[in-house]
């Protein structure tokens, strides 16, 4: 990957999760890259490759920094995650990353949890995303350790 990409793809990172999907467009990457105007379509010839390029660039850095709540990496990937609902490009460029994170919760699930690996995931994203909206630090491990005994937090 050249350098100029290298650029790019972290200035869209950058527009992403400040600005959301609709704030993503070459123009404002290039901006945000002090690129010429052109530089980034000329990477990425479509909106649809931007945005591919983005949510591998987010899938990845979630997977090597983990969860957490708040940073611009964990808002755009509940971002991303809203958006694959929708679009299967999305959709197919965080599988792999989704997979792997799957891979990882269950090789470090609690012993003794009766949720299975897929809603152990739900559960948790859902708790980031709660996190994320309210503001409110959330302690996973105090909800993991109420399930595991079946007691309430």
């Amino acid at each position: 990957m050249s350098t100029r990409e290298e650029q790019v793809r972290a200035a869209a990172v950058e527009v992403f999760a400040a600005r959301g999907v609709h704030g993503l467009t070459h123009r404002a990457v290039d901006q945000a890259a002090g690129l010429p105007q052109g530089s980034t379509s000329n990477l990425f010839r479509t909106r649809q490759a931007l945005v591919t390029a983005v949510a591998d660039d987010v899938a990845q850095a979630r997977v090597e920094q983990g969860a957490q709540p708040g940073s611009p990496t964990s808002v755009a990937w509940l971002e991303l995650l809203l958006l694959a609902r929708r679009d299967e490009g999305v959709a197919a460029a965080i599988e792999p990353t989704r997979a792997r994170m799957r891979a990882l919760l269950d090789a470090s699930r609690p012993p003794g949890l009766p949720l299975p690996t897929p809603e152990l995931a739900a559960f948790l994203t859902g708790l980031e995303y709660a996190q994320a909206v309210t503001g409110i630090d959330l302690d996973p491990g105090v909800f993991l350790e109420c399930l595991s005994r079946g007691s309430q937090p």
